[in-house]
């Protein structure tokens, strides 16, 4: 925290011991012979007191004699600094001690009165701060208001000074009244870092342990803690493969640890949670755990590392409200300009397809396209040129025919959507209990103009904190989330948007079609076309009743208690409970469209054609029991820490999920509605988890650091032989800054540390009853006496001896601050071998009848680095403080199999050597620039096997290789381009061509205030990472994917190659080549780079002077205007898919991305 919130409320007006009700806390001590800083600790470890000085002020090194039987502190505090030149003041549970500031003496010649105010950089008035006149002994101290008045030589210069801020020297000059202001000094106060079950001082750790608090991302206008974390700390991978409101981030910690995927363990105040539930607003601080001698107190669920966030608790001092909000808009982060004339659209994708089957996709004829052609112009309907036409069909019968020019696209989704959030907290504290309760709510719009979709969510959390006695303390964490989506459409495509294949939602929407016909009924078939319009997408969309709801609840209480036994010995104890529940309904209808004029017809098509409602309630129920002492010892220059305890946590699932068709209203969703077949299904799992722990840690002389920790971790998930585990760690560090031999370097280097780690960590990421031989049950597909018979489906073969994966890492790291801490670096090199993984075992002989269990027969090793560079500095424009900082951070990693059982090499499977994420495919070399070469070269290589839609088309003038055409280099001289025995030896024609793993994933974090402004600004992005689009990537292939899409890019002739354009993007127009052809497998001519550089964060923001706000009775009123995602530098090879909609998708098919702008304000009273 920083220091100018921690000394805000210290001092009252113009005292030097004041008198508060805090002050009646009473001690006992009896020592003959007792040095005055042991006994500050004394009364420290006695009360709640903190005691805050400048060890280069006062001096404390003087032995006294006390007995003191259950008197005021500040009686005992008066006796001992009586006639010492040192006085204190006391506000709440600080204690602050200073220099005794020198009244004046009569020998001095007094010339003038000088008056002024001292402030902090916000604006906020210093309370105690020395005022002394330079050279002689005449000072004072500023009041309440932070102001002072002083009679000073003409020609004085006054000093000034206040623990925590840098001195300043002020000459008087001709001034009668000065305003002073302080710049804060960060690096007088020890940064404390949160670790396992504690916390510890920052140049004390030996582990790999990253930092952010509150103040690093306070005035971003974000929901989701992921996007808080994204780029500020190195080596934590967060991901967004989708835009969809809600959708949280992944996280990954280092790389990968395990082929079977996993996560970091989250705890929030010590309790496993979800990150992105939490208030953003509640977050106090936020540590990743890193290496395993950090992570091993945590054992079987810290494999992927740890990330401990620690929420805001009440502070001392008087009532205190606080409320912000913001409000912003959300627009798409990439290009939306397409075709929407229905001639072009129609002739590329009609091209596409006769160039591979023979015949055109929308069945125009030439008199149709002439029909278009007269249209092409025109942007909207012309009445004398409709755009739907009624004519006859061959049977004589009415039919509609469309020569629309439709923006399908705009017609689906909104160019923007809002977002709002409001947040409220209340605090107070007295002498026995602090409370703080707070409260947020936020909702965004998605992005559909038909019947939006749209999120909200609650957060609401309570803390107490009470001292029951005086070595007795109870605390009480609340909190409760709930979320909602509801959106309307398609189950498995428009709940996504751009959907999955099955369905196909952005197919068939030719801008030659229209929604609705001109008598308002909903289109359906062409008449001349035998594919539906879009799948029937917008008639769902339209009706209003095919939709759905997601629903999340979460309660978590805990219970704690922390008795202090001994002096130095405390005890904690806490139990959690946590109660998750998942609600999700979904309702179909039967749709009606106009299948000829006058003739309305029920959809035949998958989800449109039955009339259900489905509704599943899953729970989780979840208990944690912790229970933990402290104990700390300090002998000269020797420091102990020791540290045990115990942990114990249950949790159980369940799965309620039901079903029924045919109900007797479209509107009302309710089960007892249903008259057709009702279907109800269910599932439970339970699993615990045990163990004990210890950390022990040694300091001599803040030099040499040592720590050790461990866990003896049990697990349900295990069979019972192999159930438990020890994982322990140990980890060094050597300050050589406090050497006496660095003497001469420490007014330029603060702190020098060298530090090194060993340690291992178990991993128990299976299913729950992996080492069960289970038996699933069903029902068949068909009636058996008008029932549907259940059916028990046979076991599948387990191992026995299934047990933990076994995660090693070593690592050593540097940590530097220079230049009275403006500049600080860290670095750390680590090794993490992860042993015995979890993959399917020896192969069996066919005669088995069963696939291969799985066995723990697999390793990995992952090596990587991780840098941070940050610069602070502050200096003074136009006589008030300019403060600025810099935070650069850069990591890498790469991952490698280094046992896998698979002798013969195969390429589809892991072997030994892998690097994981590699891309093998084949080196194309450009296109063909005449078909007689094209025919030269298919004389002596033959390309049909990549080839195939080529080789099946109707026509042999089609069949031929041709101009156009890409050339496939024959890298092994078999004379067929092919994929050989596909094995490692003899891989045919394909290499290693790129990496779908990120690289070099950096970020760039800057802030600067000056006179109450504020200004904020962060870039993150990845160096480096490969993706091939695959065979679904319908927004970058396009026509070459399925010849009937519906969203062509506006230049998109230009990338296609033809006689006139022969150094196209694209080759010869062929439909399906790439969902089964040459574009189909990967190759260097279209491998993708995501690398990309994002501005994440764009904030400028205006504190109001507390000048004008104190007879409102507000003590803070900020205002800002922010940007998120505002811009993206990428090297993909299209500006109509952002990046990271790849992550999630290889199709990049998810929930469009989006970039937000908004304002907002902060009040405080």
């Amino acid at each position: 925290m920083k220091i100018t919130f921690l000394l805000m409320f210290i001092f009252t007006a113009g005292m030097l011991a004041s008198e508060a009700n805090s002050q009646n806390v009473k001690v006992t001590i009896a020592e003959k012979n007792m040095n005055v800083r042991q006994l500050l600790n004394e009364i420290e470890e006695q009360t709640d007191y903190l005691f805050i000085y400048n060890k280069e002020e006062v001096n404390l090194n003087r032995n006294i004699a006390i007995k003191a039987k259950n008197k005021p502190v500040s009686e005992i505090l008066k006796n001992i600094f009586e006639n010492t030149g040192i006085v204190y003041a006391m506000e709440g549970n600080n204690i602050v001690l200073m220099k005794e500031p020198f009244n004046a003496i009569p020998q001095v010649i007094q010339h003038k009165k000088i008056t002024g105010i001292i402030t902090d950089e916000k604006g906020e008035p210093i309370i105690g701060a020395n005022v002394v006149e330079k050279g002689i002994q005449n000072g004072t101290i500023t009041d309440i208001d932070g102001n002072f008045a002083l009679e000073v030589n003409q020609n004085a210069i006054l000093e000034v000074s206040y623990i925590g801020y840098l001195n300043k020297s002020i000459p008087v000059a001709d001034n009668k009244s000065l305003s002073i202001i302080l710049i804060e000094d960060t690096k007088t106060l020890d940064e404390v870092v949160v670790v396992g079950y504690g916390t510890q001082k920052k140049v004390n750790l030996t582990g790999a342990v990253s930092q952010v608090t509150a103040e690093d991302f306070k005035d971003r206008p974000i929901t989701r803690m992921t996007q808080a974390l994204q780029g500020v700390i190195p080596n934590l991978n967060v991901t967004f493969g989708s835009g969809k409101p809600g959708t949280s981030g992944s996280l990954n910690i280092r790389g990968n640890t395990s082929i079977n995927g996993g996560s970091p363990l989250v705890l929030v105040d010590g309790v496993p949670g979800t990150l992105d539930r939490i208030n953003v607003n509640d977050v106090e601080s936020v540590s990743v755990l890193k290496d395993a001698s950090a992570s091993a107190i945590y054992g079987a669920r810290a494999a992927f590392g740890v990330i401990l966030v620690t929420t805001k608790s009440a502070k001392d001092g008087k009532t205190q409200i606080s409320y912000s909000n913001n409000f912003g808009w959300i627009t798409r982060s990439t290009n939306t300009d397409f075709i929407t004339s229905g001639y072009w659209n129609a002739k590329i994708n009609d091209d596409a397809m006769y160039n591979c089957l023979g015949y055109r996709a929308t069945k125009y004829s030439d008199e149709d396209y002439e029909q278009l052609l007269a249209r092409v112009n025109d942007k909207t309907e012309n009445p004398d040129r409709p755009w739907v036409v009624i004519s006859k069909n061959a049977k004589g019968e009415d039919m509609y025919r469309y020569y629309a020019n439709f923006d399908w696209y705009n017609y689906f989704y909104s160019k923007s959507r809002p977002k709002q959030e409001h947040n409220v907290s209340i605090s107070g504290a007295n002498d026995k209990m602090k409370y703080l309760v707070t409260g947020s709510y936020s909702s965004e719009d998605g992005v559909l103009n038909i019947n939006t979709d749209k999120y909200q969510r609650f957060n609401m959390r309570s803390k107490v904190e009470s001292d029951i006695t005086s070595w007795l303390k109870f605390s009480n964490n609340t909190h409760f989330f709930k979320s909602t989506y509801d959106w309307h459409g398609l189950p498995t495509n428009f709940k996504e948007v751009s959907g999955n294949v099955s369905n196909n939602p952005i197919y068939h929407y030719h801008a030659a079609y229209v929604p609705k016909n001109p008598d308002g009924t909903l289109t359906g078939y062409t008449g001349i076309n035998s594919y539906p319009i879009g799948y029937g997408l917008h008639n769902a969309l339209e009706s209003g009743k095919m939709k759905g709801q997601d629903a999340y609840n979460e309660f978590t209480t805990t219970f704690e208690f922390t008795a202090k036994i001994l002096k130095n010995l405390s005890v904690t104890a806490n139990y959690t409970y946590n109660q998750d529940q998942h609600d999700n309904m979904y309702r179909q209808i039967k749709i009606k469209y106009s299948k000829y004029p006058g003739i309305m017809e029920y959809s035949s098509l998958g989800e449109l054609k039955v009339d259900k409602l489905t509704e599943a309630v899953s729970s989780n129920k979840y208990h944690v029991i912790n229970a933990f002492t402290n104990y700390e010892l300090s002998l000269g220059k020797h420091s102990i820490k020791a540290m045990g305890g115990f942990n114990q946590e249950y949790k159980r699932y369940k799965l309620i999920s039901t079903s029924g068709q045919e109900l007797l209203s479209e509107t009302l969703n309710d089960l007892n509605f249903v008259t057709g077949e009702e279907l109800v299904s269910g599932g439970a799992s339970e699993w615990a988890l045990r163990g004990v722990f210890y950390r022990l840690n040694y300091d001599y002389s803040g030099k040499y650091l040592f720590e050790t920790s461990g866990r003896y971790d049990g697990t349900s998930r295990f069979p019972k032989d192999s159930r438990f585990g020890f994982f322990p760690s140990f980890s060094a560090g050597w300050r050589i800054s406090e050497e006496g031999f660095f003497e001469s370097l420490k007014d330029r280097v603060n702190n020098f540390k060298v530090r090194y780690s060993y340690g291992s960590l178990g991993n128990q990421n299976v299913s729950t009853y992996a080492y069960i031989s289970s038996m699933s049950t069903g029902q068949i597909s068909y009636l058996v006496d008008n029932t549907k018979l259940n059916v028990v489906n046979n076991p599948a073969p387990v191992a026995k001896n299934l047990t933990w994966e076994k995660s090693i890492t070593n690592n050593l790291g540097m940590d530097i601050d220079v230049l009275n801490s403006r500049l600080s670096f860290s670095g750390d090199y680590y090794i993490r071998d992860t042993k015995d993984m979890l993959t399917k075992g020896k192969v069996l002989p066919s005669v088995f009848g069963a696939s291969e269990p799985k066995e723990n027969a697999a390793d990995l090793r992952t090596k990587g680095w991780e840098l941070s560079l940050s610069w602070k500095d502050k200096f003074e424009i136009m006589n008030k403080p300019f403060s600025y900082s810099l935070t650069a951070v850069l990591s890498d990693y790469t991952s490698k199999i280094t046992k896998f059982d698979n002798p013969s090499g195969i390429l589809t499977s892991y072997y030994e050597g892998q690097q994981l994420g590699e891309i093998w495919g084949y080196t194309y070399d450009g296109f063909f620039k005449t078909t007689e070469e094209a025919q030269a070269w298919a004389a002596i290589v033959n390309q049909d096997k990549i080839n195939k839609r080529r080789v099946q088309a109707p026509t042999a003038e089609l069949k031929k290789l041709q101009a156009g055409d890409i050339k496939i280099l024959d890298l092994d001289g078999s004379g067929i381009i092919d994929t050989g025995e596909n094995t490692l030896s003899n891989p045919g024609d394909r290499r290693v061509i790129g990496n779908t793993q990120p690289r070099y994933s950096y970020g760039l974090n800057m802030s600067a205030g000056w006179n109450g402004f504020d200004f904020s600004a962060l870039f993150q992005g990845i160096g480096k990472q490969n993706w091939y689009p695959s065979n679904e990537a319908q927004m970058f292939w396009h026509v070459y994917a399925r010849p009937y899409d519906s969203f062509i890019p506006s230049n998109f002739q230009k990338m296609m190659w033809s006689e006139d354009n022969p150094n196209a993007y694209f080759p010869f127009l062929r439909g399906y080549t790439a969902q089964n052809s040459e574009l189909s497998v990967a190759n260097n001519m279209y491998l993708q780079d995501l690398a990309y550089c994002k501005l994440r964060n764009l904030t400028i923001g205006y504190t109001l002077p507390s000048s004008l706000l104190s007879s409102l009775k507000v003590s803070n009123l900020r205002v800002y205007v922010s940007g998120e995602n505002l811009f993206t530098w990428t090297k993909l090879d299209t500006d109509y898919i952002d990046p990271e909609e790849t992550m999630e998708d290889p199709a990049a098919r998810g929930y469009p991305m989006g970039k937000t702008f908004s304002v907002g304000a902060e009040i405080s009273f």
